[in-house]
């Protein structure tokens, strides 16, 4: 048994005249056995969307598409308010049919993180990391990471060093030496627009970014997060507690 999970990031991850207050990132895990299911229903959603909105079914839909009417949707006239009904149609599709196809987030306080000498990015993945190795543990699974291209070298740095040395917390005081044993290979990068699975990731990590729970930003609905139902893992701050299926940091 092994899963595929499938990462991108929304906001930056910086603090100097950084537009964002949180760096946000996402993960979509597929099990191997339901992948092409799930391709399938992808493919499918697209061409209905180019049947019913003229919308081709090639190009990729990134969230600030959707949020702002550019990239695909350029020159079909949708109002604000019919862009945000199909972003919420995108993430209920996503509860209804791609059921093997769950997610959690990681939001990371910039500010707060920085303040604690630690780095958003670096912290973001390193949570998520962990709750992927938690999740297969607990799947009896392994999991092939797919992160969208552009800080590779820094993603298999970060996987291999936490395969062998990884010190947390412990529930009583002190530290423990956990390293994750679940995550296979290093990384591989994809491109954003040459896989619907990233693009699906991308469209979590805006969700969840500007949700109620994390940063919601005026003329976008701040519950679209909650779309997804129940393919949200609670699982991933059933400890800390928190927003469902988002571990926020600093609490």
């Amino acid at each position: 048994m092994a899963h595929l999970a499938y990462f991108d990031e929304s906001g930056d991850a910086g603090l100097a005249n950084s537009p964002t207050k949180c760096f946000v990132l996402a993960c979509v895990p597929v099990p191997e056995s339901e992948w092409l299911h799930t391709l399938d229903a992808l493919v499918s959603m697209r061409s209905r969307l180019h049947k019913s909105l003229r919308i081709p079914t090639r190009p990729e839909i990134k969230s600030t598409d959707l949020r702002r009417g550019r990239g695909p949707l350029t020159g079909l006239k949708m109002s604000p308010s019919h862009r945000e009904k199909l972003f919420r149609s995108l993430l209920s599709h996503q509860a209804r049919y791609l059921t093997a196809a769950t997610t959690f987030a990681v939001a990371i306080d910039k500010a707060k993180c920085a303040a604690r000498n630690r780095d958003p990015r670096a912290t973001a993945w390193q949570y998520a990391l962990q709750r992927v190795d938690t999740f297969c543990k607990v799947a009896d699974s392994r999991a092939l990471l797919f992160p969208d291209e552009g800080h590779g070298r820094f993603i298999k740095r970060l996987t291999r060093r936490l395969r062998r040395f990884q010190n947390i917390p412990g529930a009583f005081g002190g530290r423990l030496q956990i390293p994750l044993t679940r995550l296979l290979e290093d990384p591989n990068d994809r491109q954003s627009h040459d896989s619907s699975f990233i693009q699906l990731a991308d469209w979590n990590a805006y969700a969840a970014h500007r949700s109620s729970y994390v940063n919601p930003i005026p003329g976008f609905s701040a519950n679209v997060w909650d779309a997804r139902g129940a393919r949200r893992l609670p699982a991933v701050n059933a400890l800390t507690g928190g927003p469902p299926g988002i571990v926020t940091w600093p609490a």
